[in-house]
Order: C-alpha cells, then structure tokens, then sequence
C-alpha cells in the first residue's frame, strides 16, 4: 500500500508581504477576519484574501492569531484593531464574499509592464481587454502575487472586475483569493494615462 502524498496549504501570495498586510491592517483601521463563505477571509482598507477551509495554511491562522489572540467561529466575523476589543460583525457581507464576486468579475485586464512611479509611490497599469481602457493599481498591492509560492495548486485566473473602472480587482484559483482596490490618480498620473491609451497591450498578450 503506498503512502498518500501530503498535500502542502500554499497560496499564490508572497507570505512576508501578507505577514505584513495583516500587521499593518490590525494597527492601522482594522482587520476583518470571517470565518464564512466555505473559507477564512481577511480585510484590510484596500484588499480582502479569501481560502478554502480546507487549504488554510497554518502560517495564515499564526499570522492572524498573533494580533487577534482567536480566529473566528464558523459563520463569524470580527474585526480587530490595536488597543481595541473585537467587535463582531454581521457575517454577510458581499464584499467579503470572494468567490462569488469573482463569478460576477466578467471583465478581464491585462497587467501591463507599465509602472508609473511618483515620489511618495508606485503604480502598476492596467488595461482592459474589452475596451482598451486603463486602470491604475498601487504597486505595493500588485506584488503581493507570487507564483512562487505555489506547489500542485494552478496559477491564479484574473484581475478581473465587475465594471470598466475596475474599482476591484480579483484573481483566483482553486483554493484561494485575492482582491484589491485600484487607485485614483492625480493631474500627472492622468496625463500619463492618456499618453499611454494610444498604445494596445492587448496585443503584446496574445
């Protein structure tokens, strides 16, 4: 009889960066945690992370439990936040609901090698497959995203969105998920933007 393959719990984002995102989030506004939607879900201000119950690795529920001192019950949701007690939350809320807002996120972008950098920050460009239209997203959530990190799980599908502004970005594999907020730019940013619509990635991703 042979032996079972142990299937190791990774997910297609950077683990020191997400170890960050949930310091930062739990000191700065807040951090949701939800035990729902068939998964453990995590939010801060600009990204929510979703997966499967069963692929939770333990370094996520280390990470958590390391600021929250608990993980929440199923079909519960709390936010924490430094020098202040838990609240519980209602447990249904859309936003948090990955997997399903995924299923909505019909419209698909490309990530273009385009990064525009300012003093105080960094913007990855994208565009949209359908119309050509351009999107911008902070860099420091883009990167997030590390292939690396996979073992036997598939390589995330997305960004997609549910509308043309792309307000939230979502990629998605098997066992987990990850949405974030893209950015509004200024005067300059815009102007780049419009600079950069004469030009069709869509083509250099094909």
């Amino acid at each position: 009889m042979g032996l079972k393959k142990v299937r190791r719990r990774e997910m297609f984002l950077n683990k020191t960066m997400f170890k960050k995102w949930i310091k930062d989030a739990f000191n700065h506004g807040g951090l949701t945690v939800g035990y729902i939607y068939d998964g453990l879900v995590m939010s801060g201000s600009t990204w929510v992370v979703w997966v499967d119950e069963g692929s939770i690795p333990n370094w996520v529920k280390a990470a958590v439990m390391e600021y929250t001192g608990e993980l929440p019950k199923i079909g519960c949701v709390f936010k924490a936040e430094k020098n202040s007690p838990i609240q519980y939350e209602i447990s249904e809320n859309a936003y948090l609901d990955l997997p399903e807002r995924f299923m909505e996120a019909k419209l698909p972008f490309i990530v273009t090698p385009v990064v525009f950098d300012t003093n105080w920050s960094a913007y990855r460009i994208l565009q949209s497959k359908k119309t050509g239209s351009l999107i911008a997203l902070s860099e420091s959530l883009y990167r997030i995203i590390d292939l690396k990190e996979l073992e036997d799980e598939s390589a995330p599908m997305g960004p997609s969105a549910r509308n043309e502004q792309g307000d939230l970005l979502i990629w998605k594999n098997q066992n987990s998920a990850l949405a974030v907020c893209s950015s509004k730019l200024g005067d300059d940013g815009n102007r780049v933007l419009e600079a950069l619509e004469s030009i069709d990635f869509r083509k250099e991703d094909k």
